[in-house]
């Protein structure tokens, strides 16, 4: 083969390999983002979710910021950050923090419930069960946990679960001993109208004892994973997705349904601008798109293809119950197929 002939290939070669280069770049770069904030229990789902939408829509970018729903929909109301999609795991959360100023709907659109969880290395794991439970948790270097309630509704939920336990059971240790001895500062007024739990915006936490806090319900569970916490209240799907043990509440307790008992939790306790109180009902999830979306259509898009599409089946692989679609407010028609 001449001279010539090979350096016109090497140029061949290297047109073509430009051409390739370019087109990736651009392909690349005309991505259209749609920006998610949610729970930390749709995680694992919205994984999912994800692969499976961009494998159909390989012009769609979906990038995602887990965290506890209270913090998530705080970054758009408190620090003015932008995301086309919030997924939460109370819907009353988009009510109290988004609307009407941040969001003009709220879509309800599943349910869980509230359980126990715990591993193989977990203390007394082979001995507990849904009638002894919380004896089980209140025995000499068990470590429980359960999520900051400022920051997360697993965490206010767990609160109350804990609160409840002791009337149900008629136990006041169950809660001075879980909850007071370790967070002395939470207060409980009770009257006529309910049960009222004032949780503080600055509280104290008296670490390194049998009850560890953090931010998200998720954090616990590599926690649970490394054998340095037996149990952790999470919601069901988070054990089921996870494959840990867990042990099923009272239905009673459970929060599938609404609880026996009036609760309501006074989140951010001092803070004039952020308290608030939040009643403690059966769980249900919520979507909204806040008006600083800059993805509209494929926000909608996206949303239609997960609540009334292949995306509907994944939310139900992952545990979740869902339920018929509750829509408040200005719900987009698009989303309102079925109503």
């Amino acid at each position: 083969m001449s001279r010539t002939v090979l350096l016109m290939l090497l140029v061949i070669i290297c047109a073509l390999a430009g051409l390739l280069a370019y087109f990736t770049f651009h392909s690349q770069r005309e991505r259209s983002r749609l920006k998610i904030f949610h729970a930390g229990s749709l995680a694992l789902m919205l994984n999912e979710a994800e692969r499976a939408y961009e494998n159909i829509r390989t012009d769609i970018d979906i990038q995602r910021e887990p965290s506890g729903s209270v913090k998530a929909v705080r970054k758009i109301s408190d620090l003015g950050r932008q995301c086309d999609i919030v997924m939460v795991a109370d819907y009353r959360v988009i009510d109290n923090y988004l609307v009407p100023a941040y969001a003009n709907w709220n879509l309800i659109f599943c349910s869980n419930e509230m359980v126990l969880c715990f591993t193989n290395k977990s203390k007394y794991a082979y001995e507990i069960n849904e009638e002894n439970w919380y004896k089980i948790l209140l025995r000499p270097g068990v470590r429980y946990g359960f999520s900051n309630p400022n920051l997360d509704p697993c965490g206010y939920r767990a609160l109350s679960i804990i609160y409840m336990s002791s009337v149900y059971y008629e136990q006041e240790d169950i809660w001075r001993n879980l909850v007071l001895k370790y967070i002395p500062d939470i207060k409980i007024v009770s009257n006529g109208s309910g049960h009222f739990i004032f949780f503080p915006v600055r509280f104290e936490y008296i670490s390194g004892g049998k009850l560890v806090l953090r931010d998200k319900e998720i954090d616990l569970i590599q926690l649970l994973e490394i054998g340095s916490l037996d149990y952790a209240f999470e919601y069901r799907n988070v054990a089921k997705e996870h494959g840990l043990r867990y042990v099923s509440l009272p239905h009673e307790l459970n929060l599938r349904d609404n609880p026996f008992i009036k609760v309501f939790i006074i989140l951010y306790t001092g803070d004039p601008k952020r308290q608030k109180s939040v009643a403690i009902t059966g769980i249900k999830y919520g979507l909204t798109i806040p008006k600083n979306c800059e993805n509209y259509k494929e926000a909608i898009k996206f949303l239609k293809w997960l609540l009334y599409q292949d995306g509907k089946e994944i939310i139900e692989k992952h545990g979740f119950v869902l339920i018929p679609y509750e829509f408040k407010g200005e719900v987009p028609s698009e989303l309102r197929e079925y109503e």
